[in-house]
């Protein structure tokens, strides 16, 4: 009977292990595989390990305040519209569109500006965007915010990468991807540039072919700058899907980490010199 007894509180105690160890299946706070798709677009988030579903609330939270403040007035045009539609319609008009909005019960979903794909990664996150919202300068806009105010607005998030577009992990669609998103930025002037380049968990692309064939795709009339670029092009490889933006202030705002532009990864003022002079038996010991 006392093994018995013993063997059931054993059970208990591993319960308790499995459960605690539940929190970080599926990185991305959700499970599943990695669905990040091509012709997406959005922000790749780093965050806290095991904090991915803490990271993802408060990154969205963050983001819908942005939202309402950037894009409010888009917003309240088409309900303006929406109104003015329907004063135009009679009563029976007005009961059967209604009834037809009820049998939509995914509308609010699809509606949603900001939505979770799963990564299936610890430690990272992609917050899918919709129009209006445009990653690139929706997320300068934040950290442009956070560089002035010095206001710590997350807990668990460490880095807002925007993303203008995805595509297949192969040298053929990142260089087609290239072509679109770079003509309208390189076409004028004379531009310095930099390639950050990084691979996740895919090891059917090699680092510097890529970032060569980017540079090609920048082409003749530009120049590399890795210190001070007017744009920077950043690349981030997941599996078999490729996340590609092209940003500025990339090196002024602390390559887009929430933690440096608050100092939060500061090591900060050294420590005062004790200026009692060590005694000679103190002095002898710390110098063995």
């Amino acid at each position: 009977m006392k093994r018995s007894s013993q063997s059931n509180e054993h059970r208990k105690k591993r319960t308790k292990t499995y459960h605690c160890s539940k929190e970080r299946v599926g990185g991305s706070g959700g499970g599943g595989n990695f669905q990040v798709q091509a012709n997406m677009s959005g922000v790749m988030v780093t965050c806290t390990r095991s904090k991915e579903s803490r990271s993802q609330k408060e990154v969205i939270d963050l983001f819908e305040e942005y939202a309402k403040k950037l894009y409010s007035n888009d917003d309240d045009s088409k309900e303006k519209d929406n109104n003015e539609e329907e004063e135009e319609l009679d009563l029976e008009a007005q009961v059967a569109k209604e009834l037809a909005e009820l049998k939509q019960p995914t509308k609010d979903n699809k509606q949603s500006l900001f939505s979770n794909i799963s990564t299936n990664m610890d430690c990272v996150l992609f917050i899918k965007t919709r129009s209006p919202v445009e990653p690139v300068s929706f997320v300068h806009k934040i950290l442009t915010d956070l560089k002035e105010e010095k206001k710590q607005r997350t807990r668990y998030t460490s880095r807002f990468l925007p993303v203008e577009n995805t595509c297949h992990a192969n040298l053929n669609a990142i260089e087609k991807m290239a072509e679109t998103m770079f003509k309208p930025k390189f076409e004028n002037n004379s531009k310095s540039f930099g390639v950050i380049c990084r691979i996740r968990n895919c090891t059917k692309l090699d680092r510097m072919e890529v970032i060569q064939k980017l540079a090609s795709v920048v082409g003749e009339g530009h120049r590399v700058d890795l210190e001070n670029p007017d744009l920077s092009i950043i690349v981030e490889i997941c599996q078999n899907i490729c996340m590609m933006s092209v940003v500025e202030d990339f090196n002024e705002l602390k390559k887009y980490n929430i933690e440096s532009i608050l100092g939060l990864n500061d090591n900060g003022p050294p420590p005062p010199k004790n200026k009692s002079k060590p005694k000679p038996e103190e002095s002898s010991v710390e110098k063995e």
